[in-house]
C-alpha cells in the first residue's frame, strides 16, 4: 500500500482451515461475537484465535503475528509482509480463511468471502494463487461508526486505547475529526487520451458524488525532468503554490517556473470544457477541465496542481516528482498506462500556509473569504500530505453558549441559547431547540441505543416537534417544548452567529432537572444537547440551585452528540447535510451495525491490488 492513495499497515491476524459450513461471519448479519471485533476494530487476532481452535468444524488454525524478518508481534508496514503454514489435505472437504485489519479504517478487514478459499481442485490437486483479486475483499464488521479512511480520530494509530469509537447505529458522543477529507477519487479524476503522440488530459470534478460536494480551480500543469518539482515535502511552499493552494489561482506558478531550468512546456487551463464561453473560473461538480500535453523525452513527467476549493490551502497534485509520461528505456507510455498511473497516485496535499478551518465552513475559505490571502498564518508550516483529524466540535462552547438567568415569576428560569460560531473554525447555524424539565428519572434521550424518530428528526432535520410530541405526557416530565423564534424576530427559524432563542421554565422540587438539544448545522446527524439525565435546577433538598453553579454545569455537561443515524460526511461540506440536502432524511444509513462487503462510494478505498498482495502456494 506504500505506493497506493492510503499507505496502511495490516494488522496480525487469524487463520483457519475448516469445513465449509463454518464461517468467519455472515455477510448483512451482525458479527457473531467470536472476536472478529478485535481484528476489524484494533488488529488484535488472538480472542478470535482462541475462538476458532474451539469451534466444531475447524480442522487448525492459529494466528499470524509477526512480520517475516521481525522480532516479535506487530503491525506488516508497506513492503513487510506475514507468512504462515496451512497443513492441508483434500479429504478433509476444507476450505481456507483469514482475516487482517485494514489499519488506516476503524473496523474494516481484509477476508475471503464467508465460504472461503478451496486449496485444491476438483481432482485434489492443489491449487496455487499467485495473487487473490476476486477471492478475497475488504469488509466492514459493522461494528464502529466509520470515519475518513486515514483520518479517523478512532482508527487503531490515533485512538486512544481499543474499542473507543462509537458504536454503529446508536446515539453517543461524536468523536469524529470535521476536518477529514475524502480520498481523491472523490474529488477528481484524470482521464487521458493520446493521439499523434500529444496526450490530452481531461481533470473531471468527482465531488457530485456528493460527500463533499467542492468546486475545484483552475489546473495549472508542466511537463519537466526528474531535477524539476513545484514544491518539495517538508518544505515552504513557493509564492505560486500558495496562490493556487490558498486562493485557486494557478498564474503566479505558471509565471514561477515558465522557463525554469527541467521545465519543458509550462501552463494552466482555467475555463471548463462545459462553459468555454463563461471564461475563467473554478470547475462544479460533474464539470472538467482538458489541456493537450506533448512531451519530449527530456522532459518525461507531468505535474498537475489545483485547489479544493471548499478548503484553505489545500491542493490536487501526485508525488512531488510528478507522473511519468516515457518509460525508464524512453518509450511513450499508453494513455491507459498514464491515466491508471496519475489516478493512483493524486493525493491531497496542505500547503502549509493557512491554518486550517473545518472544510466547507470555514469563513477564511475561497468561497466566503472577504479576499486573497486572508486567513491566519498555519501554525505548522511546510508542505504536507493533508491529513487533519482535529475535532472542531470537541469544544461546543466555540459554537454555542446555554446560560440560565432569574426569570420575572416566581421560581421562574430564563434560558437562553446564542450561537457564538461565527469566530470559531466551524462557522454554522442552530435549529430551534427542544427542551423539558423532568425528574432524575427521565433519561431526555437514550445513550448508547438506536435513536428515536424524535431524536431522528431533530439531528438530522432540525425538526423538534416529534421530540417534542413523544415527550408530552410521559411520566416523570413536568414541562416540554420546542421554541422557534429568535429573538428579536417575528417568525420561526434558525439562528446564525450571534443569534439567539429564549425561553422560560419553572422547576420544582420533583422536576429538578432541565434538558435542551439543538441540531448543529452544517452536519448529518449531529445535536448539542446535555448528558441524558440533564443539568439540575433545584437541589436534593428542593432548593434552588445557585446560578452560577447551573452556568458551570450547563457549560462542562453541553457536548455534541452524534444520532447515529446517518453516515456522517466529511466536514461541513456533505451533499446530504441540512443546509444542501434535496429534503429531509436523505443521507445513507448509518450500517446498522452488520458485516458487509465494502462496495460504496463513500468513504471508498484505494482497489485492492493497491493495498495487498496475497500469494498460496503448495510446498
Amino acid at each position: 500500500s506504500g505506493d497506493s492513495t492510503l499507505p496502511t499497515p495490516f494488522s496480525p491476524g487469524a487463520w483457519a482451515w475448516h469445513s465449509p459450513d463454518v464461517a468467519f461471519f455472515t455477510a448483512g448479519e451482525a458479527d457473531a461475537g467470536l472476536g472478529l471485533e478485535g481484528i476489524a476494530e484494533d488488529g488484535n487476532p488472538m480472542v478470535f484465535a482462541g475462538a476458532l481452535a474451539g469451534l466444531e468444524g475447524v480442522v487448525s488454525s492459529g494466528a499470524f503475528t509477526t512480520p517475516e524478518g521481525g522480532d516479535g508481534p506487530a503491525p506488516a508496514f508497506p513492503g513487510e509482509a506475514y507468512e504462515f503454514v496451512v497443513s492441508a489435505s483434500p479429504e478433509d472437504g476444507g476450505v481456507l480463511s483469514f482475516a487482517t485489519m485494514l489499519v488506516q479504517t476503524n473496523d474494516r478487514f481484509v477476508s475471503p468471502p464467508a465460504a472461503g478459499l478451496a486449496l485444491f481442485d476438483d481432482d485434489g490437486a492443489p491449487l496455487t494463487y499467485a495473487m487473490l483479486g476476486d477471492e478475497i475483499a475488504v469488509w466492514d464488521a459493522g461494528t464502529e461508526a466509520d470515519e475518513a479512511p486515514g483520518f479517523g480520530p478512532n482508527q487503531a494509530p490515533r485512538q486512544s486505547g481499543p474499542n473507543v469509537g462509537r458504536a454503529e447505529g446508536v446515539v453517543g458522543p461524536r468523536g469524529d475529526g470535521t476536518r477529514a477529507l475524502p480520498q481523491v477519487s472523490n474529488i477528481a479524476y484524470v482521464a487521458v487520451s493520446e493521439a499523434a503522440g500529444t496526450y490530452t488530459f481531461t481533470v473531471r470534478n468527482t465531488s457530485d458524488q456528493g460527500l463533499f460536494p467542492t468546486p475545484i480551480a483552475p489546473i495549472f500543469w508542466a511537463t519537466h525532468d526528474d531535477s524539476w518539482s513545484a514544491f518539495t515535502p517538508g518544505e515552504a511552499a513557493s509564492p505560486g503554490i500558495e496562490s493556487i493552494a490558498e486562493d485557486g489561482s494557478p498564474a503566479a506558478l505558471v509565471a514561477e517556473h515558465d522557463g525554469a531550468a527541467g521545465t519543458g512546456a509550462v501552463g494552466a487551463q482555467p475555463i471548463t470544457v462545459e462553459r468555454p464561453d463563461d471564461g475563467p473560473g473554478p470547475s462544479f461538480p460533474g464539470e472538467s477541465y482538458a489541456f493537450d500535453v506533448t512531451p519530449s523525452a527530456d522532459f518525461p513527467r507531468l505535474t498537475i496542481a489545483a485547489m479544493a476549493v471548499q478548503t484553505n490551502d489545500v491542493f490536487i497534485a501526485p508525488p512531488s516528482a510528478g507522473i511519468a509520461l516515457f518509460t525508464p528505456e524512453g518509450e511513450a507510455r499508453s494513455a491507459e498506462m498514464v491515466e491508471a498511473d496519475i489516478n493512483a497516485h493524486l493525493l491531497l496535499w496542505d500547503a502549509g500556509t493557512e491554518a486550517n478551518e473545518t472544510p466547507g465552513a470555514g469563513a477564511f475559505q475561497a468561497p466566503r473569504q472577504a479576499g486573497p490571502n486572508a486567513g491566519p498564518v498555519d501554525p505548522m508550516p511546510g508542505v504536507r500530505r493533508y491529513a487533519d483529524n482535529t475535532d472542531d466540535l470537541a469544544d461546543l462552547t466555540t459554537f454555542v453558549s446555554v446560560v440560565v438567568e432569574e426569570g420575572t415569576g416566581p421560581g421562574e428560569l430564563q434560558v437562553t441559547v446564542t450561537n457564538v460560531s461565527g469566530d470559531s473554525a466551524y462557522p454554522g447555524v442552530l435549529t430551534p431547540p427542544v427542551w423539558a424539565v423532568h425528574t432524575d428519572a427521565v433519561d431526555f434521550f437514550a445513550n448508547g441505543e438506536p435513536a428515536s424518530p424524535g431524536v431522528e428528526a431533530l439531528a438530522e432535520d432540525g425538526n423538534p416537534m416529534l421530540w417534542v410530541m413523544a415527550l408530552q405526557g410521559v411520566d416523570g416530565v413536568g414541562a416540554a417544548g420546542a421554541q422557534a423564534v429568535p429573538v428579536g424576530a417575528d417568525d420561526a427559524g434558525p439562528i446564525f452567529d450571534g443569534g439567539s432563542y429564549q425561553f422560560a421554565v419553572t422547576p420544582d422540587a420533583n422536576n429538578r432537572f432541565l434538558s435542551i438539544a439543538t441540531m448543529i448545522v452544517p452536519s448529518n446527524d449531529t445535536f448539542a444537547a446535555f448528558g441524558p439525565g440533564g443539568v439540575a435546577l433545584i437541589d436534593e433538598a428542593g432548593e434552588p440551585r445557585a446560578i452560577a453553579d447551573i452556568n458551570a454545569d450547563i457549560a462542562a455537561e453541553l457536548i455534541a452528540w452524534d444520532a447515529g443515524t446517518e453516515i456522517n460526511e466529511t466536514g461541513a461540506a456533505g451533499g446530504n447535510q441540512a443546509p444542501r440536502q434535496a429534503g429531509p432524511n436523505t443521507g445513507a444509513d448509518e450500517g446498522g451495525g452488520i458485516v458487509r462487503r465494502i462496495d460504496d462510494a463513500l468513504w471508498d478505498t484505494p482497489s485492492l491490488d493497491r493495498l495487498i498482495h496475497i500469494s498460496i502456494t503448495p510446498r
